[in-house]
């Protein structure tokens, strides 16, 4: 599969086949170029409008923003029950993980997950090749939780995303405090080729380059 960085925590699967998923697409408020790709399905972690921007979005994908197991386009997409806060959701209310195999692989995408997961959550993730996970705190967990997480899971690969850049228009940390965890590398590049023959040759954790894009 590819992965592709569209910026915040938007990102583009493509599998081998050709059939393409985007996470969290965002609005124009937030800073990156829209992320105007045609897309199979589309997940969406929660209703804010830096990821469910779904409007803006050509037409003809379907949309999964609830838990549970979702059979669509030949994917199978597991939705799983989180906060966005560390109060019940109380604060900023529910989020939504998502796990999906694709080409072999199990991909995660925690959104904006705003607490440790539990013992139960993180049975259900399983053995998890690629983790997306924000960093950024403010928002979400901060870098010293999110480093936390990712050792409990214990991905190949991490991707971490929702943090500062200087395109984004709201204030976050960046990913240097969370990178300080781990052995790393900034590849340069806004997408990557997986597979499970190549993706031991990948550092622990990668950050994505972000590559400005005209839009239409």
């Amino acid at each position: 599969m590819k992965i592709k960085w569209m910026g915040h925590s938007c990102f583009l699967i493509t599998a081998q086949d050709g059939r393409t998923l985007l996470t969290d697409p965002f609005d124009a408020t937030v800073g990156y170029t829209l992320p105007g790709v045609p897309a199979n399905i589309v997940t969406c972690s929660h209703n804010h409008f830096d990821h469910h921007a779904v409007e803006l979005l050509p037409n003809g994908y379907t949309v999964i923003d609830d838990v549970g197991i979702h059979h669509s386009q030949g994917f199978v997409v597991d939705g799983i029950m989180s906060y966005h806060d560390d109060k019940q959701g109380s604060l900023r209310g529910a989020n939504i993980i998502y796990r999906v195999e694709i080409d072999g692989l199990v991909l995660v995408h925690m959104g904006d997950i705003g607490h440790p997961v539990s013992q139960s959550v993180l049975e259900m993730l399983g053995d998890v090749d690629v983790l997306m996970i924000p960093v950024g705190g403010v928002f979400t967990i901060n870098a010293d939780t999110a480093a936390e997480e990712v050792n409990r899971i214990k991905p190949k690969l991490t991707i971490p995303m929702h943090f500062q850049t200087k395109h984004l228009n709201f204030q976050l940390d960046d990913e240097k405090a969370f990178l300080r965890h781990f052995e790393h590398e900034y590849i340069g590049v806004n997408e990557i080729e997986l597979t499970r023959d190549n993706i031991a040759s990948f550092p622990p954790v990668i950050v994505m380059a972000y590559e400005e894009r005209t839009q239409g």
